[in-house]
């Protein structure tokens, strides 16, 4: 037994993974993944995973803190078979394990590698002097503007706003959700809708007056929303989908307001001029010009199997249809500078920085007013048009979010982590010595196991695990896809289209024109991949997990979903793989106080704990008949089973809540879903409940019933709970 079967420090746990939700570790935040799960909680899975069950929770925290022997677990071997960002590769690899990871998708594949790949901070700041000197001069000459007294100065966002034919009329619609820009120094910073002045009041004026041309109007009423517009001439109500297929394309937008940087004045707003008009007529010349030899993506979104219709159904046909002519011209020109850095992991590290700058240099990005920075098109898990695009500085100024230079910053910061990572308890750092997340690539099993540090990456299916013997690996930590929550490949297509452009002659997954694999395991309805079919072949990931994993190694992962279905294809998926789940902690999961914070929102993941049945084959569709596990002071009698998930559950939401984080009616639904799980699979390994599919629909239904009671009765009687929209 291991001390994760018997405890987990959430205690202590809960509050640092809050914080990190809020910020995360500077390795990780060097490129977008979706879904990326903390790297606290990962560090506390692997060292709980190995440690025996006798250990001390002082001597176990002391670990985690890195304050003595953090390479313990050097030469264990640990698996990955989802590896998705590399939270589980990093986090083992701190504590000397060697890994293998593995990932269907390039993208994820390419991020995880460029995190842990060692390189000279001295060769990246080379490069990006040089990156500088060349594309970075070339850029900026279209970012350039003079402030309000006169002097030059630095344009850090431009200002747009699409424009729709009306149905009835024929009229040109400005589409304006609000005229709000910015709140600042107690200042109200807004766009006249009829003449595009750029008006500053001392607060919020519902009747704000126009120096200019005399309109009275509420900078906070538009008169688009929603999906639709209406016409302010006829007043009638349209959709936004139905003026661009009209159009047969996407909505053309208007230039109509910068934020500029001047060293002199410090940062302003203004309404562009006719030298701001002109810059941006040159870059439209130049990028027509010199179009067919420019670096950027050709190809068309795809449409077969779409789970989400956007962004085609607003007139995005191809992915460079998503950047105005400004962006691709200073884009492709940063990237074939990159492409010219002879060292080739200097030159990815780049590529990776270029990259993740899509995220903030597209016209899918908003300006958000209250913090004064661009919004990333990733801040939520879709392609979501808008009314009112701001156009990014592509290079960089002193300020601003998204551009290459931040991002390659946060590429540097990352890279620095790496050679001394830390965990950050109150303000200070705890980090040891020797402590490094850095691997050391090798080409096959052979080699990892004659490696320190060794890392086996691979851009494949888990469903043939063959490059792996049999019983070699000592644990797999993973985090798996969740049925239909997240369409990764649909996502990450929009980084691929470019990162092919740099990867596709050195490595031959990036030779398709999509990161969409037939393998990858997702449900998605649209492309014939149904929820029996998720089970099935995760099923088939699992049967080869137990077929690596040591007799007595664990195979571990996290999950959370709101929906019954779900919880008892896992169990059913487990069983047939040969696996029952010993444990089921529960800890704070990765939502952090932004876009996805409401009530409704599963706010804590269920760490799955499972062992191999004895004498049960991997994919055996009867595992556990007869089998015994490890005894348990809770073992549950089939009898009592029912009772035992509820007090188990009961004991894990009151731990929970004596975090002091709260606890709404999904997250009980979540711990007892997930007990019941642990109770039910644990049962049919001991034999005391024959594995009856329709017995576990039952007990599923019934406790999910009992979930909903539980949650209703805490929201009445926990203050916290109540409070959870604040974190």
């Amino acid at each position: 037994m291991r001390y994760i079967e018997l405890d987990f420090p959430v205690e202590r746990l809960n509050p640092v993974a809050l914080a990190e939700g809020n910020s995360k570790k500077p390795i990780y935040q060097m490129h977008k993944w979706w879904a990326r799960r903390l790297g606290s909680v990962f560090r506390m899975i692997t060292l709980a995973a190995f440690a025996p069950p006798d250990v001390p929770e002082e001597t176990l925290w002391g670990w985690f803190l890195a304050q003595a022997d953090s390479l313990r677990y050097e030469g264990k071997i640990v698996l990955d078979p989802f590896m998705g960002g590399g939270t589980t590769v990093v986090e083992a690899l701190r504590l000397g394990c060697r890994v293998v990871g593995v990932d269907i998708n390039p993208v994820a594949w390419f991020v995880t590698k460029k995190e842990i790949e060692p390189v000279s901070l001295e060769d990246l700041d080379r490069a990006f002097r040089f990156l500088e000197e060349t594309a970075g001069q070339k850029i900026r000459q279209y970012y350039q503007t003079t402030c309000p007294a006169g002097h030059s100065a630095d344009v850090m966002y431009y200002f747009w706003v699409k424009v729709a034919e009306c149905e009835a009329c024929g009229a040109t619609v400005r589409l304006w959700p609000n005229t709000e820009l910015s709140l600042r120094d107690h200042c109200h910073v807004v766009v006249c809708p009829e003449c595009l002045q750029v008006v500053e009041t001392a607060g919020y004026d519902p009747r704000t007056t126009c120096p200019d041309c005399g309109a009275v109007f509420d900078p906070r009423r538009g008169n688009s929303g929603r999906g639709l517009f209406q016409c302010p001439v006829c007043g009638k109500r349209q959709r936004l989908v139905d003026a661009a297929a009209r159009r047969g394309g996407p909505l053309p937008a208007q230039l109509h307001a910068l934020e500029g940087f001047c060293p002199t004045c410090g940062r302003f707003f203004k309404r562009v001029d006719e030298a701001d008009l002109a810059l941006w007529e040159q870059a439209r010349a130049e990028f027509e010009r010199r179009r067919d030899d420019l670096l950027f993506p050709r190809q068309a979104i795809p449409t077969e199997g779409r789970s989400d219709p956007r962004p085609v159904n607003h007139g995005y046909t191809h992915f460079w249809h998503m950047f105005n002519e400004r962006q691709l011209l200073c884009l492709s020109t940063l990237l074939e500078a990159i492409l010219e850095i002879p060292d080739r992991n200097v030159r990815e590290l780049m590529l990776l920085a270029f990259s993740d700058a899509l995220d903030a240099n597209n016209m899918f990005c908003k300006y958000e007013t209250a913090w004064h920075k661009v919004s990333v098109f990733f801040g939520l898990h879709a392609y979501h048009p808008i009314e009112r695009p701001t156009e990014n500085n592509v290079w960089g100024t002193a300020f601003g979010r998204g551009t290459f230079v931040k991002c390659f910053e946060k590429v540097r910061r990352g890279k620095a982590y790496g050679q001394r990572p830390y965990e950050r308890i109150d303000g200070a750092r705890h980090s040891a010595r020797g402590e490094r997340a850095e691997g050391i690539l090798v080409e096959d099993f052979a080699a990892l196991q004659q490696t320190p540090r060794g890392t086996l990456l691979r851009c494949q299916s888990s469903e043939d695990l063959s490059f792996i013997p049999d019983r070699s690996v000592d644990a797999v930590i993973t985090d798996p896809p969740y049925f239909d929550n997240v369409q990764y490949s649909e996502l990450s297509d929009f980084f691929y289209v470019w990162l092919r452009l740099g990867l596709k002659d050195d490595y031959p997954w990036f030779d398709p024109p999509y990161s969409e694999r037939p393998e990858e395991i997702v449900q998605n309805e649209r492309r014939g991949k149904s929820a029996d079919f998720f089970v099935d072949r995760l099923g088939r990931v699992f049967a080869e997990c137990h077929r690596v994993l040591k007799d007595d190694g664990l195979l571990i992962f996290t999950f959370h979903h709101n929906q019954t279905w779900a919880w008892e294809g896992v169990a059913r998926l487990l069983l047939r793989a040969g696996f029952y789940v010993s444990a089921t902690p529960i800890v704070r999961s990765e939502g952090r106080s932004g876009f996805h914070s409401s009530a409704g929102n599963i706010r804590y993941d269920c760490i799955l704990v499972c062992r191999k049945i004895q004498g049960a084959g991997s994919g055996s569709q009867d595992a556990g008949h007869g089998a015994s596990a490890p005894d348990r002071p809770d073992r549950a009698a089939p009898s009592s089973l029912k009772a035992s998930i509820l007090a188990d559950a009961d004991r894990w939401v009151r731990r929970t809540l004596d975090t002091g984080l709260p606890v709404n009616p999904v997250d009980v639904f979540t711990v007892v879903m997930g007990k019941t799980v642990e109770f039910y699979t644990r049962a049919v390994a001991e034999g005391t409940i024959d594995a009856r599919e329709d017995f576990l629909a039952e007990l599923v239904e019934e406790m999910a019933g009992e979930a909903q009671a539980i949650g209703k009765a805490l929201a009445e009687t926990a203050p916290c709970v109540r409070q959870l929209a604040l974190f």
